[in-house]
C-alpha cells in the first residue's frame, strides 16, 4: 500500500505495532492535530522523523520499530522529496544542512511568490499553519523554513504541546527535529507560553547540538558509522553502539538496533 503512495512530504503516517489488525493511516498534519485534540481513541504521544529523502515506506519502517517497542501507535512525518527539495538534495543533501535549508527556504518562498504549487503541503494545513505561525510569532532567525518535515513537526508540537512525549529521529531527521525545537522555543519566548522541557528526544545516526533547555536528550551512533560521524557535532555526549553502522535495517548486519537504543534511553 505504501509503495504505491506519493505521500506529500510533511504528511503524517499513523503506524500501529506489527501484531495489530489496524492498517497504517495517512493523514494531513491538520487532520492529525484535529484527531488528537478531540481525545481520539488512538492517542499518539510519539513522533518519528526518518533520514534524508525517506519515502512513506521508510518513514513507516522507523515508526513500526518504535511502535513495536512501545506497544502503541506512533506517528511518522514523511521526509521524502518535494519540489523544493530536489535541487538541494542533489547538491549534497544534509552534508551541509544549513546551506541546503537556506536554499529550500528560497525555493519555497519563490514558489509561493509566483503562486506555484508544490506537493509538500496540503492546502488546508498550509492555511492553518501560516495563520498559526503568525499568531505565535515564529522567529525566522531561529527556525529555518523550507524543510516540510521540520515545519510539520513544529506545527504538531506548537498545536499539541505536552501531548507529545517522545521524538525519535534518524540521520537528517535529527536535524529536522532540532530545527523544530528551535522554532518552538523561540515562539514560547515571544508568547510566554510554557514548553515541556522534559520532552524525551532520541537521535540515531547523527549527534547534533540541541537547545540546552531540552535536558532529556539521548543520542546514539554506531561505532562504525563513519557516514553519521562526518555529519555529527564533536564533543557532545552520546552513546557509541559497538559494531553498528548507519543503517537501521534489521536485515543488514551491523545495523543500529532501534529497540536497544530506546531501552537504553529509558523510554517506556
Amino acid at each position: 500500500m505504501l509503495s504505491s503512495q506519493t505521500s506529500a512530504e510533511g504528511s503524517v503516517l499513523i503506524v500501529y505495532p506489527g501484531g495489530s489488525d489496524q492498517k497504517i493511516r495517512i493523514v494531513t498534519p491538520l487532520g492529525f492535530v484535529r484527531e488528537q485534540s478531540e481525545d481520539a481513541n488512538d492517542a499518539v504521544d510519539t513522533v518519528v522523523v526518518a533520514g534524508v529523502g525517506s519515502s512513506a515506506m521508510g518513514t513507516a519502517a522507523l515508526a513500526r520499530d518504535v511502535a513495536d517497542f512501545l506497544h502503541r501507535p506512533v506517528a511518522g512525518i514523511v521526509s521524502g522529496l518535494g519540489m523544493a527539495d530536489v535541487l538541494t538534495e542533489a547538491l549534497g543533501g544534509w552534508f551541509i544542512f544549513g546551506a541546503t535549508n537556506a536554499l529550500r527556504d528560497l525555493l519555497a518562498r519563490t514558489f509561493d511568490a509566483w503562486d506555484l504549487k508544490d506537493h509538500v503541503r496540503d492546502a488546508e494545513t498550509h492555511r492553518d499553519l501560516v495563520e498559526h505561525f503568525l499568531t505565535i510569532g515564529i522567529d525566522e532567525d531561529r527556525f529555518i523554513y523550507g524543510s516540510p518535515d521540520s515545519t510539520a513537526l513544529l506545527y504538531l508540537l506548537s498545536k499539541l504541546g505536552d501531548r507529545i512525549k517522545l521524538l525519535v529521529g534518524h540521520s537528517k531527521g535529527n536535524y529536522s527535529i532540532e530545527n523544530a525545537l528551535e522554532g518552538w522555543l523561540s515562539a514560547s519566548e515571544k508568547t510566554s507560553s510554557s514548553i515541556p522541557f522534559d520532552l524525551c528526544v532520541v537521535t540515531l545516526g547523527a549527534v547534533i547540538r540541541f537547545p540546552e533547555e531540552f535536558t532529556n536528550v539521548h543520542q546514539f551512533i554506531g561505532q562504525d558509522d563513519f557516514f553519521g560521524m562526518m555529519n555529527s557535532r564533536p564533543l557532545l555526549d552520546c552513546t557509541l553502539v559497538p559494531g553498528a553502522r548507519h543503517t537501521l535495517n534489521t536485515l543488514i548486519p551491523g545495523h543500529l538496533p532501534v529497540n536497544e537504543a530506546l531501552s537504553s534511553a529509558g523510554v517506556g
